[in-house]
């Protein structure tokens, strides 16, 4: 008889996902309870650094198991290149005994959801755009094929009876919401999605443990790309003065400047940046206007 996730793949690939076949993965299931009947989808993390260079480190892992624990340990590995690698279509021990959460109810966890595990190592690594914007994906397709709704989809840090924190620097409540938000999403290719996703992370750093935005770590705290920005610019405006051009009476006060930056959230901060640069380039000295003041 075949196991209750056999059509996973298929289901996954057609979604447009890059998915790859491990040996057996058909035919593995654990022997610990019975077989899935699932209303819900169970996002992990490994707690395994990965990287671009080796995007998938925990395959093996996630097929044999660990000492204390027997494999198969997830349904699919979702990597840090967004290639999903599939593991079982069996039972898998990955999430024990479950609390109730969202739509969901409580009980084994390993009946109740299909799981997948991010490749990444959770507590100083997030995961990476492409692996977000194929968990997403991956987590949608099964949710439509249950007929469950996207709150169905729960982190195991939110079903956990012994305190898991995975998956780390994912805020579950955005992943459902954009979960919801398929429209906006099918008029992207995955490669336009990915790349919004690396612009996000590169503009705001790596997202805190439940998601927050927390910035790239400098010498002087955590700071996003549009802070660092916006400090470049005050010390530009605190140390430079336009020759022949007196300071206007009241001026601001760099450093009060830089506080009201500081006090916005980023998605404020940075069209009002981008606004001041574009006054600033209006403001810029034809080469012309240039010439004839240096001969003043």
């Amino acid at each position: 008889m075949a196991l209750p996730l056999v059509w996973l793949a298929d289901a996954l690939r057609a979604a447009g996902l890059t998915v790859v076949e491990t040996d057996g993965w058909r035919e593995r299931t654990a022997t610990s309870g019975p077989q899935p009947a699932p209303v819900g989808v169970l996002e992990h993390h490994t707690a395994t650094p990965a990287s671009y260079d080796n995007p998938a480190p925990s395959v093996q892992l996630c097929i044999d198991g660990r000492p204390d624990l027997a494999g198969p340990l997830c349904h699919a590995v979702i990597g840090f290149d967004g290639v999903v690698h599939m593991i079982a279509a069996g039972r898998a021990n990955h999430a024990g005994e479950a609390k109730a959460s969202g739509p969901n109810p409580g009980g084994d966890g390993n009946t109740l959801y299909v799981g997948f595990e991010w490749d990444y190592q959770g507590v100083d690594q997030g995961p990476s755009p492409e692996q977000y914007a194929a968990a997403l994906k991956a987590t949608r397709v099964v949710l439509e094929r249950l007929g469950r709704p996207m709150d169905a989809a729960r982190g195991h840090k939110e079903t956990s009876v012994t305190g898991k924190i995975d998956p780390g620097h994912v805020d579950m409540d955005r992943f459902r919401a954009e979960l919801g938000n398929k429209d906006q999403e099918d008029q992207m290719t995955p490669e336009q999605d990915a790349i919004l996703r690396r612009l996000e992370h590169e503009l705001l750093g790596p997202r805190g443990p439940n998601g927050e935005i927390q910035g790239w770590h400098t010498e002087v705290g955590p700071r996003t790309i549009v802070a660092m920005l916006v400090d470049l610019v005050n010390k530009v405006v605190a140390n430079q003065q336009a020759p022949n051009i007196p300071a206007q009476a009241g001026a601001g006060d760099p450093e009060a400047i830089k506080k009201a930056f500081q006090a916005l959230p980023p998605d404020q901060a940075a069209p009002l940046l981008a606004e001041l640069v574009r006054i600033q380039q209006g403001r810029q000295l034809t080469p012309e206007q240039y010439a004839e003041r240096s001969q003043q």
